[in-house]
């Protein structure tokens, strides 16, 4: 398995974005800089800054120097430190370190870091929150040190000081925090114009310091207040000559923190300065993009290649790979037959060959349905090899190309996989004949052999000829007719796609398979108990055809005897308790409107959803579908509509008299 911790070594093909960020970081004269390192949770950024940092740490600069490289996460002091003075002493620290040797300099931070906690004073008075500390940051960058940032920064700085001068106003006395700051007023700072000075002045008799660059990490998972000191902390007390900062962030997370703090009211549509803040406090921005999905492949094959092999055949195949994207960036850079030329096929490990044949089956559909996210690909092999060493402690094997494809549909589609899994337990052990039937009925699409000429019938294969998987199984006219709920199912565009994955699973026991999903299916003793046209029957309630699942429901109320319907219910009823945005919500309003008998069944399972699980989008069926005159009904609508939850507009527009019911 691997490590869900950032990486030191570039599986991801980033060598591009490492450069792009060395450009600026290494051109003195764009200095003082900050970078906005933008991409989503789990895209990399983390272990790209970490990339960086040995980058730059082993870069020789034309003037002889060396940059200094500070990692910073102010995610770890939050609630402990104001983030400000924690991010100034990380800084002081670091150049401690470095002028070990130069006593005036080190005389000099010693001196810096005796200020910081006179520097505290104002936030500190203002409790946790740090309003004050926010707002004087903020109007001193304005008037003093950042003109650029003028009208933006008075805006925040107004808010934030009156926010502040109330807290002010409600504290009694300042906290040991305070109390335990150097009682020598001559021997600290406590202006901040005169900390930056110093600091500056600092930074140029750093001569053998080419820059001061400071990674800034985890900024997106801090709460908005830290969010806004960290920037604040950075260009107030520490943004001066020879030094660059480098904000690694989610920059929709960043700018709803601060929309959060400092929301916007006197402009139509506006909903917050964050986007303007981050546009002023970032003055380069790189991106970090979504895998392609040969990318994604190639990143799931490095990761297989780095579990099986030692250090030096990984280093060979992963210098392969790096030659191979500088000749095509997004092509596939890695599969079975790329390692065998890398390694020599007397090299390349059974094991991994095997690996890389289910991952470069399941990748093209697993790297675009997870958006190319690399934490997420990582956390869907873990899950792959987990599962795979679990049924081995216990005796059992499993095939890692069919638990993987298996996998696929439980993270992307869990309702299909929930009816896979209900055919599974109808068949009591053994083979899923509706899924041999589904992938027939999928590979035939994809497939078609050319119609025969009128009058003439479709010509078998010859005896022992090849032909792909559509050929050989494709229906014929003389093949049993696929049931329309199988075949509707095996229609949809997603689960055709999956189906046709190798390998075909049709002829596999997945009993054992789904004893490791457990945890996401709904298993009851009821549902072995359902007699097979019922078991069927349940499968097309839950359809995504419309038209398959409102004959479902006329069955339910026409066919389905009073004896076999409670069992019937309980069961459809349970998928919608666990997943009321399917499709099982419409059967049950549906069948609660032509089946009186299931409509208090029904209500009470509406009921039972937390409102904020409840689909707004699904409110309608229910309020127009449910029968009106029904104690349950109102009951169940009332509840809702006084709920004062974001529903309850929608619940109260539905029920005005003259609104018509959907037919």
């Amino acid at each position: 398995m691997w490590s869900d911790n950032e990486a030191d070594v570039d599986l991801l093909g980033f060598d591009f974005l490492v450069d792009e960020l060395m450009v600026p970081l290494t051109r003195p004269r764009l200095l003082p800089l900050t970078v906005g390192l933008l991409g989503e949770w789990g895209s990399g950024k983390s272990s790209l800054l970490k990339i960086v940092a040995a980058r730059l740490e082993a870069e020789r600069p034309a003037d002889g120097g060396r940059y200094v490289v500070v990692p910073f996460s102010p995610w770890q002091f939050e609630g402990y430190d104001d983030i400000k003075i924690a991010l100034m002493d990380a800084v002081l620290t670091r150049l401690q370190a470095e002028a070990a040797s130069n006593a005036p300099a080190a005389a000099e931070i010693g001196f810096l870091r005796r200020s910081l906690n006179r520097l505290r004073r104002p936030a500190v008075f203002a409790g946790r929150a740090a309003l004050v500390g926010v707002g004087s940051a903020a109007e001193l960058a304005a008037t003093h040190y950042q003109p650029d940032l003028g009208p933006l920064a008075q805006a925040v700085a107004q808010q934030a000081t009156a926010m502040g001068n109330a807290a002010l106003d409600r504290a009694e006395q300042p906290t040991s925090a305070v109390a335990a700051a150097p009682a020598a007023d001559g021997d600290v700072l406590a202006d901040v114009a005169s900390f930056r000075s110093r600091f500056e002045s600092l930074v140029e008799t750093l001569e053998d310091v080419t820059a001061v660059i400071v990674l800034v990490d985890d900024l997106d998972r801090c709460l908005p207040g830290t969010i806004v000191d960290t920037f604040e902390g950075i260009r107030v007390f520490l943004h001066t000559k020879k030094t660059a900062y480098v904000i690694a962030a989610h920059p929709r997370v960043v700018e709803a923190a601060i929309d959060r703090l400092y929301p916007t009211t006197d402009r139509p549509g506006a909903t917050g300065l964050g986007a303007e803040y981050l546009e002023k406090m970032l003055q380069v921005k790189i991106t970090i993009p979504a895998l392609s999905a040969p990318e994604a492949e190639t990143y799931m094959q490095l990761l297989l290649a780095q579990l099986h092999l030692g250090e030096a055949d990984f280093t060979t195949v992963l210098n392969g790979v790096t030659q191979r994207r500088m000749r095509s960036a997004l092509a596939v850079s890695l599969n079975q037959g790329l390692a065998v030329d890398s390694l020599g096929r007397e090299r390349m490990p059974s094991p991994l060959f095997t690996d890389m044949g289910w991952a470069g089956s399941i990748a093209p559909l697993l790297g675009t349905a997870l958006r190319g996210n690399p934490r997420q690909l990582k956390r869907f092999m873990n899950s792959v090899i987990m599962r795979q060493g679990s049924a081995q402690r216990r005796g059992t094997d499993l095939d890692a190309a069919v638990l993987a494809k298996l996998m696929v549909l439980e993270e992307l589609h869990l309702t299909d996989f929930q009816r896979l899994f209900d055919w599974q337990v109808r068949t009591e052990g053994g083979t899923v004949a509706e899924l041999v039937g589904a992938e027939q009925h999928a590979l035939a699409a994809a497939s078609p052999r050319p119609a025969p000429a009128r009058g003439q019938r479709r010509a078998s294969p010859a005896p022992g000829r090849g032909g792909d998987r559509a050929e050989e199984t494709g229906p014929t006219e003389e093949s049993s007719p696929l049931d329309p709920g199988v075949a509707s199912w095996a229609t949809q565009p997603h689960i055709a796609r999956w189906l046709r994955l190798e390998p075909a699973l049709g002829g596999t026991d997945l009993g054992p398979y789904f004893t490791y999903a457990r945890a996401k299916l709904t298993v009851t003793a009821g549902a072995a108990r359902l007699p097979a046209a019922l078991q069927d029957l349940l499968v097309r309630l839950q359809s995504e055809i419309v038209a398959v699942r409102r004959t479902a429901v006329k069955s339910v109320a026409e066919t389905v005897q009073a004896e076999d319907l409670p069992l019937l219910m309980e069961q459809l009823l349970a998928r919608l308790l666990r997943d009321p945005d399917s499709d099982a919500w419409d059967s049950a309003v549906e069948v609660a409107e032509k089946v009186p008998d299931t409509v208090a069944a029904v209500c009470h399972t509406l009921g039972r959803i937390p409102l904020d699980g409840i689909p707004v989008a699904k409110v309608p069926s229910a309020v127009r579908r449910l029968p009106r005159d029904r104690q349950e009904v109102t009951a169940l609508l009332d509840g809702w509509q006084n709920s004062g939850h974001g529903i309850s507009t929608v619940v109260a527009g539905l029920r005005t008299p003259g609104r018509g019911r959907s037919m």
